[in-house]
């Protein structure tokens, strides 16, 4: 419960930052439309999301590479501990992609609610 807890305030911390680079870049290149903030707050929960799913390929990439796999079996580690550092690094990139996730929803979420109050 505590690490969904910290992920959401994670989350949140990351969407208020993005959201503030997002109003200092739509008064500095003038947006004068609500669209136009919209616009930008939806590809920008867009690009964390897709970022997020490519941080997953990554993952995945790394731990399907053969080389990689070869590196980790030479050492002294055996079945079990290998076991375990592959399930680290797989939830390291699910986690990062969760996270990621978690703030591009909310941020094509803002981008849904500055067009409709505004």
């Amino acid at each position: 419960m505590k690490k969904l807890i910290r992920s959401l305030i994670k989350s949140l911390v990351i969407t208020g930052i993005i959201s503030v680079i997002l109003v200092l870049a739509g008064l500095l290149l003038a947006w004068k439309t609500t669209v136009s903030f919209s616009n930008g707050f939806f590809w920008a929960g867009a690009l964390l999301i897709v970022f997020g799913v490519l941080s997953v390929f990554g993952g995945y990439g790394m731990r399907s590479n053969f080389g990689v796999v070869y590196s980790q079996s030479a050492g002294d580690a055996n079945i079990l501990e290998r076991t375990k550092q592959w399930i680290a690094d797989t939830e390291q990139s699910y986690s990062f992609f969760i996270l990621l996730l978690m703030s591009g929803a909310e941020l094509i979420l803002l981008s849904v609610l500055i067009d409709i109050i505004f």
